[in-house]
């Protein structure tokens, strides 16, 4: 009964209703779409990461995180490999050496990192080979060595397939060592600081000039199938060698693991945010309701209507309000979400995010148990509301309501 009369005492006035039930689908659409959006930058941003730069995993002695120092290699890191790729939830590893360089061109020097990799290793840790936007990617031999450069660098410094790049290096022995490279393609990411930092080579061409010892490496790259497997396949490789220095993406990148961490918080804060702003709206509303209908509610506990439902009565309608509106929004929301799943948004006039490493272009995402927190959160937003309003009207004397005008 009680149930029937909120429903039917919501659309009294038609008008007003309609108002609020549009003010909250569209703040709660905005919530959503903000939400769905947000979201899938972070994960894109995650995704590439690990995909592009970091990896599940890495090894590396101990301390060489630290400094980078090129003297703290791996050794026996070809059978390391075999073994961690052996493992069923890994798809794939790969060694590498690392070295700060001086890359030289007619048009200026700078300082990079250089990364020695195995080609058809380095397929399956990283995507960097789906990124060449101009040229090849470091397979075959040659007898100049190819190397591998950032689009970004490469206009920065004016270079062309072709080029020929002396690079300085000082090898495992001190020793100051130059060796000529040719580029033999441009590389472009959704990181354009990661392009500019990093150019990649060959393994062995890499090896040859630091004067490296066979079977060594300076990182063992690991990636998995699913990330869910992380913690397992982590514990087993630290076991399997305790003596070195084991980490995980989290561990390599910081800022990744914050963009992971923090951003469904910061998601949450922000649709609070929106739902406080509609719920002194809904206050204001359910303040006007009570007060149109003084001499009706008093009429109501008169003839012996319990206040207790008078207050339910007021509640009610403002959960009805609220979720008729909120749900209205939220399906729309996700329903545009979904559409942008599939067709990227396109944010041209945002291109410098990509120095931080964040795509120009955007996937929204918005797993479906966010969608029912958020009803549920308006379901929250619509008894909260209501309190200070149902109070004041079983505060209402029913002799003096009545003789109200």
């Amino acid at each position: 009964m009680i149930w029937s009369i909120a429903w039917r005492n919501i659309w009294r006035n038609k008008l007003r209703s309609i108002i609020v039930l549009s003010a909250i689908a569209i703040g709660l659409f905005a919530g959503v779409f903000s939400t769905g959006f947000y979201k899938g930058m972070a994960d894109m941003r995650v995704e590439s990461g690990i995909k592009t730069e970091v990896s599940h995993i890495q090894v590396h002695k101990p301390d060489y995180t630290l400094n980078n120092e090129i003297n703290l290699f791996l050794t026996g890191s070809d059978e390391m490999v075999k073994k961690i790729n052996g493992m069923p939830e890994v798809a794939g590893a790969s060694q590498r050496i690392k070295a700060e360089c001086f890359f030289k061109t007619a048009h200026g020097t700078r300082g990079v990192r250089i990364i020695g990799v195995e080609p058809d290793r380095e397929k399956q840790v990283t995507d960097i080979y789906d990124f060449v936007k101009e040229g090849d990617y470091l397979d075959g031999e040659h007898r100049i060595p190819r190397i591998l450069v950032g689009q970004t660098l490469g206009e920065k410094l004016k270079l062309k397939i072709g080029s020929r790049i002396p690079v300085d290096i000082v090898d495992l022995h001190g020793n100051f060592s130059s060796r000529l490279y040719k580029v033999g393609g441009f590389y472009r990411t959704t990181n354009t600081g990661f392009d500019e930092r990093n150019v990649f080579v060959t393994f062995d061409a890499l090896k040859q000039q630091l004067s490296m010892p066979d079977d060594a490496a300076h990182e063992i790259a690991v990636y998995l199938s699913d990330n869910a497997n992380l913690e397992e396949v982590y514990k087993k490789i630290s076991s399997d060698y305790p003596n070195l220095d084991v980490q995980t993406w989290r561990d390599v990148s910081k800022e990744l693991a914050l963009v992971n961490d923090s951003m469904d918080q910061y998601m949450y804060i922000f649709v609070v945010i929106i739902l406080l702003a509609l719920c002194f709206g809904i206050i204001n509303t359910m303040l006007m309701v009570v007060m149109e209908r003084t001499k009706e509610l008093g009429m109501l506990m008169a003839v012996g209507m319990h206040r207790t439902k008078v207050f339910l009565m007021i509640i009610l309608e403002s959960v009805f309000l609220s979720l008729s509106g909120g749900i209205i929004g939220i399906i729309i929301g996700y329903g545009v979400i979904k559409i942008f799943e599939k067709r990227p948004i396109e944010l041209e006039m945002f291109k410098g995010f990509e120095q931080y490493g964040y795509a120009s272009e955007v996937y929204t995402k918005l797993p479906l148990n966010m969608a029912f927190t958020m009803a549920a959160l308006v379901f929250v937003l619509g008894i909260i509301s209501a309190i200070y309003p149902a109070w004041k009207a079983i505060r209402l004397d029913p002799a003096d309501a009545i003789r109200t005008d």
